[in-house]
């Protein structure tokens, strides 16, 4: 059986697809799940002005929509459908196939987010499947991003040339200004993605391995990778944070920053958290500015986690000493649990290094996060994310210009995290 066989054999794929075999030279697939997304075509056109890397490149759309989904949704995907149609009929070749699938009347409890990029990456999965290709990239896109011109080649050049790597983020950057949409759009993804770059530079300076960007825009994983760890969830929200929770602990997850895409900032009301409803709230004038952590909640993480390391081998009298002299933030988060926790991961770890890699599959990207919003519930009030990066920057990198206005601040925090190699 090929290296996908038993994980395929679990799923619903379209035959249409896979009656075309795939290029023996086969090496990138972008999958890219499609809901009522009138501007398709620039992100088609977008992918069709890279440049090509040295094995070939399919795209797999996978048009959906749930059972109770509108006329105008359901006519929305017949037009991308004639559409695909018409641009491979004018842009396939050899080198670069686009496939594609629809599926209309997905039951309301299974459609959504999840489901969409579920059916289009285990459309990518089939096609390396098929030619037994393991090592083979599956590119996570939205169909609402486009990318630079040398996006295919980046992601080729970077699994060519780390062959270790599983799985990566890729480098992306919202539009701040335009006339694509009214002005407080752009102010409200100011806000949102400093919120984002924000929480992440918060949790690499707090010390927490997996802090890298979850964005299900971009991302890409080989496909062995992707089968083995049980492909991507259904949930209807956040089906990027989870799926990559299963890959980041393996390890060798790395940044991709030579490229950039740049999802849209368009407002959403399709999933129930994330760019589309905040950005749909600052543009109904229901928000003017975007809450977020106290910088004092990551200082509180980063004294926790320089205990980590000594947590392997030291008795447990001394453990309780650490633990009483920790901030009450993490303390009171933590409760009991934490030494029935502690006990079980220091049993089943023979090596530090052992012992830290578990400590963080349970210590995770989710548990911190539920950490973060604890603390804002119930130690530290939220803080317009402004003045809470503004304060963090100032406090970690001293004698350093920081502005105040949000977009220097965005800035700011973009040229950090895409000339910085976060090691994980």
């Amino acid at each position: 059986m090929s290296f996908a066989g038993a994980y395929l054999e679990k799923v619903s794929l379209d035959p249409r697809i896979n009656s075309q075999a795939p290029s023996p030279a086969l090496t990138l697939v972008v999958a890219i799940p499609a809901c009522n997304e009138p501007d398709l075509l620039r992100t088609l056109d977008s992918l069709r002005n890279c440049s090509l890397p040295k094995g070939d490149v399919e795209l797999i759309i996978a048009l959906n929509s749930g059972e109770s989904a509108g006329e105008a949704v359901r006519h929305q995907n017949l037009l991308s459908e004639a559409e695909i149609v018409d641009f491979s009929r004018n842009h396939s070749d050899e080198r670069f196939r686009i496939l594609y699938t629809h599926r209309s009347g997905i039951r309301d409890r299974e459609a959504g987010a999840g489901y969409a990029r579920k059916l289009a990456m285990d459309h990518a999965l089939s096609r390396f499947n098929k030619l037994d290709r393991p090592d083979g990239v599956i590119l996570s896109l939205d169909a609402d991003t486009t990318c630079e011109g040398d996006y295919l080649i980046a992601v080729d050049k970077h699994f060519r040339s780390n062959t270790e790597s599983r799985a990566c983020s890729v480098y992306f950057e919202h539009p701040l200004e335009g006339s694509g949409f009214p002005a407080r759009v752009y102010h409200g993804i100011t806000q949102y993605e400093l919120h984002l770059r924000y929480y992440i530079e918060g949790l690499r300076y707090a010390g927490h391995p997996h802090a890298f960007h979850t964005v299900g825009s971009a991302f890409c994983v080989r496909a062995g990778v992707y089968a083995g760890q049980g492909g991507m969830n259904r949930r209807t929200a956040g089906e990027d944070f989870y799926f990559l929770q299963k890959i980041i602990p393996l390890g060798n997850y790395h940044d991709l920053n030579s490229t950039c895409l740049i999802p849209s900032p368009r407002p959403s009301q399709r999933v129930a958290f994330g760019t589309g409803p905040v950005v749909g709230r600052f543009l109904s004038g229901g928000m003017e500015s975007l809450d977020s952590y106290d910088p004092r909640a990551f200082c509180e993480l980063r004294e926790f986690i320089s205990f980590i390391p000594l947590l392997y081998s030291r008795p447990e009298g001394e453990i309780m000493k650490m633990y009483t002299s920790w901030p009450r933030s993490i303390r009171q988060y933590l409760g009991e649990e934490f030494h029935v926790r502690l006990e079980e991961i220091r049993r089943n770890s023979a090596r530090p290094e052992t012992f830290y890699k578990r400590f963080f599959r349970w210590f995770n990207m989710f548990r911190t996060l539920k950490y973060m919003n604890f603390v804002n519930r119930e130690i530290y009030p939220p803080v317009p994310v402004q003045q809470a990066a503004y304060d963090f920057l100032k406090r970690t990198r001293p004698g350093e210009e920081i502005q105040t206005d949000a977009r220097e601040l965005l800035v700011y925090l973009r040229k950090i995290q895409r000339e910085s190699i976060w090691p994980g």
